[in-house]
């Protein structure tokens, strides 16, 4: 009998551990992911982060090296590897080998994929071709995106392959875009900006084998809404998004600066407008961060760049009224000089930004508006902006700039993504653009885009909408958008967030905001906060006093009268 309990003991005991081996492995099986990379300057640039989006999308463990410099141990724990041969080049045999020799799932991207004879056996390189349509393989006519003319780098399959996504020109030419044979994949292009973009985050479902079910969201936000913002058209959009049970985001800017008489106007000047924002935040908008005065030098807010010179297209290195002298590594005789120069550089920066988003976040959370995500104005920053932004926040909104070279290098992903540049910040990007006053088909075009991200399993329709254009135009959106296949609409308060700035912590937990804030800190950091309360204190004490004043005028004006009406029954009885 002792025997027979031992064995059952034994048998339960190795079932638990089991199971617990099990839910453990579940945990682990995030893809951890290698991307080694070929471009012109050698180290990671616009191209690469763009990948690092799409890619991000599916794990945040995804590590970059350059072709050069690939070791052995960078393979070590890897399940998925990207080479991206975004430029020509003779790739070394180390690196090759090293490749080859991986077990896991292999994709190639553009150029130097027939360096690889035999992870790429499948393939044969042609030439260059041209397409302007790409094809979902399955042959579901639902999946077809038609493009402006691209190049394509023109490969032939063995019979053993097989064609995810194929593109054409007309009837007379069709390539492979996107192959397989077992666990290697090609991407005959070097480019991943859209169209390629849509097409490849969806592929990279196939590529990444996700089973969960798919979901596509969307969101709409209401941008630049400042303290000379219409209270009325506030509401009235307001009311409508309640009515049609939207979520949506607000891009708030906390100070106005008047570009002609440098007049600052904050949010506790204007009641109606702080009012309006409050009555948003409860029933269903989340207040975003769009900067703290959008501006930089003389422009108006709204207008100017406040993270970046775009005046002399650089990252804030300097105050607005400096001399700006761009310097180059040429200038300097060494190397540890211009680190050194870099390094100021960045500092500056990093103590302009901090100012920026420290007063901001503390400055609506003073107001009870709790800001839960980061937008930068005109989505212009640095690399090492959006580092210092990770401190503050957790999220980000709209698109992104990926070179520190030129502000007009942005772009989104069709899909809410953490890639590593972020700096663990998740992305939540915009993707539809936004109406246009001066373009007549602006929405048109909105909703086609729309469809084009609609395309990819668990694609993204995010745009913006600026109130001071009213009702009318936003109704057309909405009703258009509501013809689409359904849309998730996203609800910030209900995803994690995460906001902290000195004397200010904001998380949200399952649909509610929670804030803690040292109101002592904010004291000390600001005598403006504790005014902005006795003032409102002031208001209310005044309004109450009238309304007492009124309501005791009222009470006498009908004693009088009824004491009047008496005196005259008496007379005439």
């Amino acid at each position: 009998m002792c025997k027979k309990v031992c064995l059952l003991l034994v048998v339960l005991l190795t079932g638990i551990l089991l199971s617990e081996s099990l839910v453990f492995a579940e945990e682990e099986s995030e893809p951890n992911v290698l991307v080694v990379y070929s471009s012109k300057s050698g180290e990671i640039d616009d191209h690469q982060r763009m990948l690092d989006m799409l890619v991000g999308h599916f794990t945040d463990n995804v590590v970059f090296r350059h072709s050069q410099s690939l070791q052995q141990k960078d393979l070590e724990g890897v399940t998925h590897v990207f080479y991206y041969g975004q430029v020509r080049e003779r790739l070394p045999k180390k690196t090759i080998h090293m490749l080859e020799a991986f077990n896991g799932t292999f994709t190639v991207i553009g150029y130097n994929a027939a360096q690889f004879e035999k992870k790429m056996s499948f393939m044969d390189q042609q030439g260059e071709g041209v397409y302007s349509r790409l094809t979902w393989a399955e042959g579901d006519e639902e999946k077809v995106l038609q493009v402006r003319r691209q190049s394509i780098l023109q490969v032939e399959l063995a019979e053993e392959a097989s064609i995810i996504i194929e593109a054409s020109h007309g009837a007379d030419y069709q390539y492979p875009f996107l192959a397989q044979k077992d666990q290697n994949f090609y991407l005959a292009t070097a480019s991943l900006e859209e169209p390629v973009s849509i097409v490849f985050a969806d592929t990279l479902h196939d590529i990444f084998q996700t089973k969960e079910p798919y979901v596509q969201k969307g969101y709409l936000r209401l941008e630049d809404v400042h303290p000379l913002a219409d209270p009325i058209k506030l509401m009235e959009i307001a009311d409508i998004l309640k009515e049609r049970n939207i979520p949506y985001m607000i891009a708030v800017i906390p100070v106005y600066t008047n570009p002609d008489t440098k007049e600052q106007h904050y949010l506790s000047d204007h009641p109606d407008v702080l009012d309006a924002l409050t009555y948003m935040q409860e029933n269903g908008g989340s207040i975003v961060m769009h900067g703290y005065t959008h501006q930089f030098r003389d422009t108006e807010t709204g207008e100017g760049f406040e993270f970046w010179d775009v005046k002399n297209n650089m990252p804030i290195y300097h105050g607005p009224t400096d001399t700006v002298i761009k310097k180059t590594k040429t200038d300097f005789s060494n190397t540890a000089n211009y680190n050194d120069y870099i390094s100021t550089q960045k500092a500056f920066e990093k103590n302009y930004i901090d100012k920026k988003l420290t007063r901001g976040v503390q400055e609506l959370a003073n107001y009870g508006l709790y800001p839960l995500a980061f937008e930068a104005p005109h989505y212009t920053i640095s690399q090492n902006g959006y580092g210092v932004t990770a401190d503050y926040f957790s999220t980000y909104v709209g698109q992104v700039q990926l070179t520190d070279k030129d502000w007009e290098v942005m772009a989104g992903v069709p899909y809410i993504t953490t890639p590593t540049f972020l700096k663990g910040m998740e992305l939540i990007p915009e993707t539809i653009g936004f109406v246009d006053p001066e373009d007549p088909h602006a929405i048109e075009k909105m909703v086609k885009r729309a469809e084009e991200h609609l395309l990819v399993r668990d694609g993204l329709v995010a745009g913006f909408y600026h109130p001071y254009l009213g009702k009318e135009r936003l109704l057309k959106l909405l009703d258009e958008l509501e013809k689409l296949p359904p849309i998730e609409w996203i609800d910030l308060k209900e995803r994690e967030n995460a906001v902290v700035a000195e004397n200010v912590e904001i998380t949200t937990e399952e649909g509610d905001v929670l804030a803690s804030i040292d109101k002592g800190g904010l004291i000390s950091a600001s005598w403006d906060f504790p005014l902005y309360h006795v003032k409102t204190f002031i208001m209310k004490s005044t309004w109450g006093m009238v309304g007492a004043g009124g309501l005791a005028v009222c009470l006498f004006l009908i004693y009088a009268l009824k004491t009047t009406r008496r005196y005259r029954r008496s007379r005439i009885g």
